[in-house]
């Protein structure tokens, strides 16, 4: 098992790899540490000693991305070099682009140092990202501001994301806001973050409805990452407006059932004025019995006894199910879930979803559709502005697919002491646990 968990690893985080299968690895992965990475860092270690290539290659890559330790181009350069020498193929090519990106630097530096804008802006990158060159935030944000002063308007696009993220220096939302909104109308990547700000309320008061406004610009100027987070928004507005009628829905039939037990109250009262004996205690236990009854209806329906419970299996919340990671509202006769935003990491690339099921009941089975929402894809090997085109020449062609993945179908029937048995797809036989 472990063997393969590295394995998959090592191929997540070898950039050569075709991003659909990337993100296929990144979907079925499970999300890793900076503790596992270490792990396996060490693990690799010791085998990269003992003169394994392939090892030294992935110690080497390790050091180049800073996985389970901080960057270091010159011990990823040193066992690069000790792979090749020995024949490995891949550690050839990487020490190729690496010296390639060094020489990049230097003469981006130097365009950069004659007072260039758009090589400024180039290098700030480059120290960001640690290409050519190691990471150093604060050079980074020097360069970067450089060419923002000069009116570069890809200059102030990114000044205004590193005040954003904090990188290179504290978060700034105020100074981000203003440079955003400067070049708002031709720049999809300044759209792209005006979303993002006013999804999650930072430097501005959170509305959904002018962050898909944002979103939807940004996206139909060719910037693929916003379509995830536009779906996403519209589901959390649907997500809401569930809630919200099914609270009404909830309140309208405490008060009705409020009116009704003080009606019968009333009924009990004058019936016991008018005889104190055997009419009083018949009507009191119909009132008694009715309350009852009206109690055990909710409970007695599948979908709402479903909902009643978190459900888990091996130790992990069900993602489609009522549980920790999902919110549940009925919507007529079907149970809709959402989860809250899961992450999956694999390599150098991140992926953010959600899950979005709906399930139904007859005769006494539960029958589930779900499917995952991709709603961003994170890599530190490229840049968002990569996805448009403007990236730099080594790395071109990540494309990002946001968006729903297939439809997923599980079948599920109640077992003894709350589980369900329960089959994915007709082929996987699972059994889920409630409590």
């Amino acid at each position: 098992m472990r063997a393969s968990l590295r394995g998959c690893l090592l191929a997540c985080a070898d950039t050569r790899i075709p991003f659909f299968l990337l993100l296929l690895c990144c979907l079925q992965a499970p999300a890793f540490s900076m503790e596992t990475w270490q792990e396996l860092l060490e693990e690799q270690l010791a085998e990269a000693r003992g003169g394994d290539t392939e090892a030294q290659y992935g110690v080497g890559i390790k050091y180049l991305n800073g996985q389970g330790v901080e960057q270091d181009r010159a011990e990823a350069r040193r066992w690069l070099q000790l792979a090749a020498d020995a024949g490995h193929e891949a550690a050839k090519d990487k020490l190729k682009r690496l010296q390639g990106q060094q020489q990049s630097f230097e003469a981006m530096l130097a365009r950069a140092k004659a007072g260039a804008t758009d090589a400024q802006c180039q290098v700030g990158l480059m120290y960001l990202k640690g290409k050519g060159v190691d990471r150093d935030g604060n050079q980074a944000r020097n360069w970067i501001s450089k060419a923002a002063k000069q009116g570069n308007d890809k200059a102030i696009t990114r000044l205004g994301i590193l005040y954003y993220k904090g990188e290179g220096g504290p978060p700034d939302y105020s100074r981000a806001l203003e440079l955003f909104n400067s070049v708002s109308q031709g720049s999809v990547l300044a759209q792209y973050y005006l979303g993002e700000m006013y999804a999650q309320g930072k430097g501005v008061e959170r509305n959904h409805a002018t962050a898909i406004e944002w979103y939807r610009k940004a996206a139909d100027g060719g910037f693929k990452r916003a379509g995830g987070k536009i779906i996403n928004m519209e589901e959390e507005i649907r997500m809401a407006e569930r809630r919200k009628l099914n609270m009404a829905r909830k309140k309208q039939s405490i008060e009705a059932a409020e009116a009704r037990l003080a009606a019968e109250q009333q009924q009990v009262e004058a019936a016991r004025v008018a005889d104190a004996g055997k009419r009083a205690a018949i009507h009191r236990e119909k009132a008694i019995t009715r309350k009852v009854t009206v109690k055990k209806r909710g409970q007695d329906d599948p979908l709402e006894k479903l909902a009643g419970k978190q459900w888990g299996r091996n130790r992990k919340q069900v993602e489609y199910l009522p549980s920790k990671v999902t919110d549940c509202e009925m919507e007529k006769r079907k149970l809709v879930c959402f989860s809250g935003l899961l992450t999956r990491t694999s390599g150098t690339n991140t992926v953010h979803y959600r899950v979005k099921s709906e399930v139904t009941s007859a005769d006494g089975v539960f029958y589930i559709t779900y499917r995952n929402l991709v709603v961003d894809v994170i890599s530190i090997e490229n840049d968002e502005e990569e996805v448009i085109g403007y990236g730099d020449e080594t790395n071109k062609g990540f494309h990002i697919k946001t968006g729903w993945t297939q439809d997923h179908k599980v079948e599920c029937r109640p077992n003894q002491g709350d589980k369900l048995d329960c089959i994915k797809d007709q082929t996987h036989k699972m059994v889920i646990a409630g409590k």
